[in-house]
C-alpha cells in the first residue's frame, strides 16, 4: 500500500530536520531572528512567531517560480516545513495545514500538485540539508519571490531518462 501523501514526520523527526535545517542555512544570531522568530508570542490561537526564516538567510538567490517547480521535479522526494504564523496576522492564505514546527516528507510529483493547498511561505529540502529552495509570498512588480540557496550536488535526484 502506497503512503499517502504526505507524510508528516514524528515531534521528535521534525525536530531533527528543522534543526538541521536551521543550522545549514540561517543565522540565527542575527537581530531579525532574535527579535521577530526566538521569541514567539501569544495570540489568539496559540504562540507563534512573526517572523520568515528566508529574511536569515545567510545568502540566497532569486529565482523563478518556474525554476522552483523544475527544480523540485528533478528529485524523488523533498521535504517541506513552514513558518509557525498565527492566523491573527496571515489572513488570507492557507496556514501549515499540520502540526507547529512541523516537517513532511513529499514525493517530489506530489508536492507540485499540493502547492494549491499550502502555505505560500514553504521551504523545500532534502535529506542532504545542503540546498534549499523557498516559495515566499512577496511579489515584485512582475513575479513571485522565490528563493534558492546551497548546490543540490550529490542530492537525490531522479537519474536521466535511460540512465
Amino acid at each position: 500500500m502506497a503512503t499517502p501523501e504526505p507524510e508528516v514526520l514524528s515531534a521528535v523527526d521534525s525536530a531533527f530536520w528543522r534543526d538541521a535545517y536551521l543550522k545549514a542555512f540561517v543565522d540565527t544570531s542575527c537581530d531579525y531572528y532574535k527579535q521577530y522568530i526566538a521569541q514567539p508570542h501569544q495570540f489568539s490561537d496559540g504562540v507563534h512567531y512573526e517572523g520568515y526564516l528566508w529574511d536569515c538567510f545567510r545568502g540566497a538567490q532569486r529565482i523563478t517560480v518556474q525554476r522552483f517547480r523544475s527544480e523540485v521535479a528533478r528529485h524523488r522526494e523533498v521535504f517541506v516545513m513552514a513558518d509557525d504564523h498565527s492566523r491573527d496576522r496571515v489572513m488570507g492564505p492557507p496556514l501549515w495545514p499540520e502540526a507547529p514546527y512541523s516537517v513532511a516528507r513529499f514525493k517530489a510529483s506530489a508536492l507540485l500538485r499540493s502547492l494549491g493547498w499550502l502555505p505560500e511561505d514553504i521551504y523545500v529540502f532534502d535529506e542532504s540539508v545542503c540546498w534549499t529552495l523557498v516559495l515566499t509570498h512577496e511579489h515584485d512588480q512582475k513575479r513571485r519571490y522565490c528563493l534558492e540557496l546551497g548546490s543540490r550536488a550529490h542530492t537525490n535526484r531522479v537519474p536521466p531518462a535511460g540512465g
